[in-house]
């Protein structure tokens, strides 16, 4: 049961980017590329060099770097995307301190619900391997042959949460993310902990630990 809420200013809903502000994929995402190409071509690879720059990208960008037989490639690829959905899900990482920062968020009533680029089976087999999932009001991942669109994803989880976008923020490293999710209402937020992001923005947040304290002094208007 969560603790009673201290009455501090505070948005009603938290919608995360699942797949950058919570889950830290690159030990996975060098594992299926790594595995995949000693599979395929015999010979063993370090693929450690290619991670920041290539993990958030498809696999195919850096099997090109690694491989010279698009062959080849081929295959990895597709070995890839098996291997992540199944074998690599137990060497994601969920961002450190994640975990207690999300029992702070809900012990103050905030409802947590989350987006991923991936589909349903995928992204709630992600949650539930790193725990995550227990935190969750809902997980909106995107449908099987859609493009990605944070908004929609966003919306969709506002919907169920009967929450208005301006009562809610979003959190996620990912500056166009940010200023879709943004053109709806809500208020958005760096999750400068992740990969690739940085601290330029007003809204950038230093770490999970600092989630709860930042979003309260954000809606006390503190800006």
């Amino acid at each position: 049961m969560p603790l009673a809420g201290s009455g501090k200013p505070r948005p009603r809903a938290i919608v995360f980017d699942l797949d950058r502000a919570l889950i830290d994929p690159r030990p996975a995402w060098r594992y299926a590329v790594e595995e995949s190409v000693a599979s395929v071509t015999g010979r063993p690879v370090q693929a450690a060099s290619l991670v920041e720059e290539y993990h958030t990208r498809p696999f195919r960008h850096a099997l090109q770097v690694l491989l010279a037989d698009p062959a080849q490639a081929d295959r990895c690829e597709q070995l890839c995307g098996e291997m992540y959905a199944r074998s690599a899900m137990k060497r994601l990482l969920v961002h450190d301190g994640t975990g207690m920062a999300m029992d702070a968020l809900r012990g103050e009533l905030i409802d947590l619900a989350a987006i991923s680029r991936l589909p349903h089976a995928i992204a709630i087999k992600q949650a539930q391997s790193t725990g995550l999932d227990r935190f969750l009001a809902i997980l909106a991942a995107t449908p099987e042959g859609e493009p990605w669109e944070p908004s929609s994803r966003f919306a969709a989880c506002l919907r169920f949460l009967e929450c208005q976008p301006e009562e809610s923020a979003f959190v996620s490293p990912e500056t166009q993310d940010r200023d879709r999710v943004a053109a709806l209402g809500a208020h958005v937020f760096s999750s400068a902990w992740s990969p690739g992001a940085g601290m330029e923005a007003r809204s950038a947040i230093a770490s999970p630990r600092e989630l709860l304290p930042h979003l309260q002094r954000w809606w006390a208007g503190d800006r």
